[in-house]
């Protein structure tokens, strides 16, 4: 439009030189006064346009399309030929930043929802943010920026968390109970053999040991009552998750969906069967490693959040390090270390340490024929195939 407004203008101007009639004279003074009629428009319809984001937060599955909705209100009692919204997304992962433009009209006096739709291709927290907003005339001679109050500041900036998929298991766990774990905690659905805390009084049944009899609320109750002792529960298996950006890879989220679903997957499993367990993990932003102990779906959901707000380090074995500074760091029965590099000596370094009776090491891998080069003497080597993700994890002896 800008060009042909120009050819207009030059023809009008040899219109104007080559005809003396009034009419030329006109056409030329009409077409020299467009812009600056133009120009006064399109400042004050830019100063009546309000952009936002309808949902602040979202959530949605990895497979699922998720529609992200902006609001862009014109109040004035004159169109908007064009108006230009750029906006800019990342992932918190890698951080990597793309920006998408979308053009629309608007007419005048009138509120209008338009819905991006958003795939979640990868897991994790996805930022949205209007970055800035221009609007052109009808024939596209000026671009005006909107001023940061026509955008709303609160409403500027939505949050997608993309979700990992669970994949269905029946891997054997072990029982760990029996191996000295420290612990405070007993259970309060099954009884145990530890008499330091006591579980259930009832009435003697046959087959009861006599040791167990209560004998002064026997004597009170004028019948033969004994005790169950408690059940102890260690977070005998910690998942410790090593979230390491591989080097010289084009999409390194796609091991990192492995990793969160392979982690998520065993968690809720063990917490489906009533083990209890931790999960640790580097927090790259407060340069510490973050521990939760799971014993319920809060405490679960808790733990999904943080790391899909978590952001990939270069730094190779950094949570395994932290894990082993840690102070009075209790022993437990089976280390689980999932990682998308493979390091030759984390699970050596572990052993040192002495931090459980068992090691397992589950690398996220694409490729058969590498893995089948790595060795590990002190753990239980399992790869995790991204696309054969269910198959891989069935592997793994809890």
């Amino acid at each position: 439009m800008p060009i042909l407004y120009t050819v207009l203008l030059i023809a009008s101007v040899f219109f104007y030189i080559l005809y003396e009639h009034a009419f030329s004279f006109y056409l030329f003074a009409f077409l020299l006064i467009v812009p600056v009629i133009l120009l006064i428009l399109t400042i004050y319809t830019a100063k009546r346009i309000k952009v936002s984001f309808v949902d602040r937060q979202n959530t949605a599955g990895r497979s699922a399309r998720l529609p992200v909705r902006l609001k862009v209100s014109n109040y004035s009692a004159l169109p908007c030929a064009n108006l230009l919204i750029e906006i800019e997304y990342c992932n918190m992962l890698d951080g990597k930043k793309t920006v998408v433009k979308i053009n629309t009209p608007i007419y005048p006096h009138e509120t209008q929802t338009m819905t991006l739709t958003v795939s979640g291709i990868h897991c994790g927290t996805v930022n949205f943010r209007i970055k800035r907003c221009k609007i052109s005339d009808m024939l596209r001679l000026f671009s005006l920026r909107l001023r940061r109050s026509s955008i709303d500041i609160p409403g500027s900036v939505s949050t997608v968390t993309i979700l990992p998929e669970y994949v269905s298991l029946e891997n054997p766990i072990d029982n760990y109970a029996d191996l000295g774990l420290e612990t405070d905690e007993y259970s309060k659905t099954q009884k145990g053999d530890d008499p330091s805390e006591i579980f259930d009084i009832r009435d003697y049944v046959d087959g009861d040991k006599l040791n167990r009899i209560h004998w002064k609320l026997s004597a009170k109750q004028d019948k033969t009552m004994v005790k169950d002792y408690s059940l102890p529960i260690a977070n005998s298996i910690t998942i410790l998750l090593e979230m390491v950006k591989p080097k010289g890879k084009e999409d390194e989220l796609v091991k990192f969906d492995a990793l969160i679903e392979t982690a998520a997957s065993v968690s809720n499993y063990l917490l489906e069967n009533a083990v209890p367990h931790r999960v640790a993990f580097y927090d790259r932003a407060g340069d510490r490693l973050t521990e939760l102990e799971i014993k319920d779906d809060e405490s679960h959901g808790e733990m999904i959040a943080m790391l899909l707000q978590a952001s990939l380090y270069p730094e190779a074995d950094t949570a395994a390090k932290h894990y082993i500074a840690a102070d009075e760091r209790a022993r437990c029965g089976h280390i689980i270390y999932v990682s998308n590099t493979y390091s030759p000596h984390v699970s050596e370094m572990l052993n040192d340490a002495e931090l459980a009776n068992k090691y397992t090491y589950l690398l996220m891998t694409d490729d058969s024929s590498d893995f089948n080069e790595m060795y590990d003497e002190f753990a239980e080597l399992v790869p995790v195939y991204p696309d054969r993700l269910a198959e891989s994890v069935q592997e793994l002896c809890l």
